[in-house]
């Protein structure tokens, strides 16, 4: 009965996924017109002009339109064929307001640019979670080329984003994180400093600390050695597989299928959503081998052979 629960329960985290029409990111209506105030920076020639500015920071032509709609905040959609950057301009005076600080704006633009231009788009996914990091460390690092301090680059997350993770969006402490690796990446390059680029990741690891020991003669002290443990927040589920069954398997809120081990995360694959009441899920991997889910968590090969099993998390 539990696992049926977790099941269901997967049903309705997925299916954000499905909220996206056209390529739309975000769980947005149907937009059926556009209107174009004329009032601050939410008219039309200033979206495209803020836009221009943002696309010749990083040395590219634009490739998408920009236009304030009816929507709730902010969006980066495919319609009709075509690609497009859409505001609220209420919800972007307002934000202005609140910020005290027009970057703040510039910031929201940006990280709907970048869900254009890193390929979210492509694919009608939605808002996820991995995604909507890397248009936040976009943000940042657009922001820091165009003269932004770091403070003003995280203005809009700073007062828009929740402290907690949704099945969408991160929490807030991971979106600045990403603001201010993108910052400080460009920060580095316009001072010419050699940077290590780190990709922003909500799944964050924590080692369980050594404990002393001794050796088999009981003479020499011994470190036992440390075990990487993902934070059970990132997790979804438990997989266990039957030929492996020693190792720990977990499917993380990213909808990865990743392997703990003591060297760290190994990411195996990824689970996705199928149209089938029989089996709703598929784990596939890069070499896009499928291994389906049943509605009570079996996991079986293309022969129909039980191989596994999806569980709640055992935290």
């Amino acid at each position: 009965m539990k696992n049926r629960l977790f099941i269901a329960f997967f049903t309705l985290f997925l299916s954000g996924a499905a909220l996206a029409q056209n390529g739309r990111v975000g769980a947005h209506t149907n937009i059926t017109k556009w209107t174009v105030p004329t009032n601050n920076i939410s008219s039309a020639s200033q979206g495209k002009q803020i836009a221009e500015r943002i696309i010749d920071a990083i040395g590219l032509r634009t490739n998408f339109d920009i236009r304030p709609a009816a929507i709730e905040n902010a969006a980066a959609v495919v319609y009709g064929g075509k690609r497009y950057v859409l505001y609220n301009p209420t919800f972007i005076n307002n934000l202005i307001k609140a910020t005290g600080t027009e970057w703040a704006a510039i910031s929201v633009l940006a990280h709907e640019i970048g869900h254009h231009l890193n390929g979210h788009t492509v694919y009608a996914r939605g808002s996820q979670p991995e995604l909507e990091l890397e248009a936040d460390e976009f943000s940042g690092f657009v922001l820091r080329k165009m003269g932004a301090n770091l403070s003003e680059a995280q203005s809009a997350m700073k007062t828009l984003a929740s402290n907690r993770a949704s099945r969408t969006h991160p929490a807030k402490y991971d979106r600045l994180t990403a603001i201010e690796q993108g910052w400080s990446h460009a920060d580095d390059q316009v001072a010419g400093r050699a940077t290590e680029r780190k990709v922003p990741d909500v799944t964050r690891q924590r080692t369980e600390p050594t404990l002393p020991g001794r050796d088999v003669a009981g003479n020499a002290p011994v470190t036992a050695p440390s075990r990487i443990v993902l934070d059970s927040r990132y997790i979804l589920g438990d997989v266990y597989f039957t030929a492996d069954p020693s190792s720990r398997y977990h499917v993380t809120t990213n909808y990865n299928v990743v392997k703990v081990g003591e060297k760290g995360l190994n990411v195996l694959g990824k689970l996705a959503r199928l149209k089938s009441n029989a089996f709703p899920y598929v784990i596939y991997d890069a070499q896009n081998t499928q291994l389906f889910v049943d509605a009570a968590g079996k996991i079986v090969n293309r022969n129909g052979k039980q191989v596994g099993l999806l569980k709640n998390h055992l935290s």
